[in-house]
């Protein structure tokens, strides 16, 4: 079967008439996406014709449409939840079922906080890593009480390297106990062919494999970054279908 195409990017809030934004359409679009998670963005960034999107209530003030997290395909969506769990911090969550060439999945796109999340701005009213805590643990319990033989998907900015760094390690050790052994990181270690590791991911059901992974360059024609963030594009296909 041919693979599901599969991009993700955090793209700093960049709009869509912009010169980055123009470029990073261009480079999202060379990858002929199936699926797209774009983290902190705008929902009419791209064209695909379904969109998903979280809450605009996030915590910090938004005046001109931003979003944390969006999801696009190219069938519609249904089953639509921008809530999850009770204990995830707003604005952060979308969850959505489509139709897909490897079959119906859900989709999970999230934007976990940083570590300084409502610490020195915001709300003011957080440690560092409280607001991140407090998603991992949200999710985590959420994602137990999934079906684990519905085809699945967990993508978006996860805030954290995989394998760990710099992150403190109970931290980390949260990340990982809120993924089941039902899902698996497609996004571990140095991706090429930037070489370099993300703290963009996904994770995937067992029905489902990995046809590639490669980074996407954030670095514009004239040297300036397009964004904070490099993006990822990722095929899939039905587990044992080669």
């Amino acid at each position: 079967m041919t693979a599901l195409s599969i991009v993700l990017w955090n793209i700093e809030f960049r709009d869509r008439h912009s010169r980055d934004g123009r470029e990073l359409r261009a480079r999202i679009e060379e990858c002929e996406p199936d699926l797209v998670c774009i983290t902190e963005g705008h929902p009419d960034f791209l064209d695909l014709p379904h969109t998903a999107v979280a809450s605009a209530n996030y915590g910090y003030p938004n005046g001109d449409g931003r979003l944390k997290v969006m999801l696009w395909s190219r069938a519609p969506w249904r089953n639509i939840d921008a809530v999850g769990d009770h204990e995830l911090p707003p604005g952060r969550y979308v969850s959505a079922t489509t139709e897909t060439r490897a079959g119906t999945i859900r989709v999970h796109g999230i934007c976990i906080p940083w570590a300084q999340a409502h610490v020195r701005s915001g709300r003011r009213d957080r440690r560092p890593w409280d607001e991140h805590r407090q998603f991992v643990a949200g999710l985590g319990r959420m994602l137990r009480s999934e079906d684990p033989s519905r085809a699945t998907l967990v993508l978006g900015d996860y805030n954290q390297r995989l394998p760990r760094r710099y992150t403190p390690v109970e931290v980390h050790r949260e990340l990982q106990a809120a993924f089941p052994s039902s899902l698996r990181c497609a996004t571990e270690g140095a991706i090429e062919p930037l070489r370099k590791a993300s703290i963009d991911h996904l994770h995937h059901s067992l029905d489902l494999e990995v046809a590639f992974v490669r980074s996407l360059s954030n670095v514009g024609p004239s040297g300036r970054p397009l964004s904070d963030h490099f993006g990822l594009h990722i095929q899939l296909r039905r587990a044992g279908s080669r």
